[in-house]
């Protein structure tokens, strides 16, 4: 009994998790505060960690227990971590295990200055965020670790937004927010036109038909390995 119980414990951390940030290193992970928006229950200024995020593309890797899962890719400057912009079109994901895009892209006008990475996985128990503190450089393409993805993992693109705290973050297709171009002049953000408010992890989940991604898949590099 003590040595199946020993076998067992690696698999603890998986097993509880909701999902788990691989690349680039998270600030922090709390299983039980997953669903606290913006990171976790972690501070979303915290610097104890900082990734390079060269803007022609870094990997992102993740691991999910659930069956199905909604993924945003979204940055922020750190200065303003109120106004979240997307580096993707949402990806849905079908199958229990990781999942990596190879390079996901930064915005080129933000060369140069600190942000924060957050992720936001819509699941079956609820929205659930992540962050990692990046700073956004020139260079060529992030090859750190292995970006592989589960044999049973498939993924592709779909028109989905977000809503939260009042903030749109809209994916291919959406047209029911009022686009702003963020003071940066990097890519251009949306925020609600109703100018209605929700609380942090009450988001409203909009499903569209599934965007045509033969173009963006070759363009972003979703890779299944």
């Amino acid at each position: 009994m003590f040595l199946k119980s020993c076998l067992l414990l690696p698999l603890l951390p998986f097993a509880a998790a909701h999902f788990l940030l691989n690349t680039p290193p998270t600030i922090g992970f709390s299983d039980d505060e997953e669903g606290t928006y913006p990171c976790g229950s972690f501070n979303v200024t915290d610097r104890k960690t900082v990734t390079d995020f060269p803007i022609v593309g870094i990997p992102i890797s993740v691991t999910s227990t659930h069956p199905e899962d909604t993924w945003f890719f979204r940055v922020a400057l750190l200065n303003d971590t109120e106004n979240w912009v997307d580096l993707l079109p949402a990806i849905s994901q079908q199958g229990t295990g990781d999942f990596c895009n190879p390079s996901v892209p930064g915005p080129a006008a933000w060369e140069g200055e600190d942000g924060v990475l957050q992720i936001v996985a819509s699941a079956p128990d609820g929205y659930l965020f992540q962050c990692a503190a990046v700073k956004f450089v020139g260079g060529s393409a992030s090859t750190t670790g292995t970006c592989k993805n589960g044999t049973k993992v498939n993924a592709e693109f779909i028109d989905e937004k977000l809503v939260l705290n009042a903030q749109t973050t809209s994916t291919a297709g959406g047209s029911e927010a009022t686009e702003m171009a963020t003071k940066t002049g990097g890519p251009a953000t949306q925020t609600s036109a109703s100018g209605s408010t929700t609380t942090p992890n009450a988001a409203d989940r909009r499903d569209g038909g599934f965007a045509i991604l033969g173009g963006i898949v070759g363009v972003f590099g979703l890779l299944f390995i």
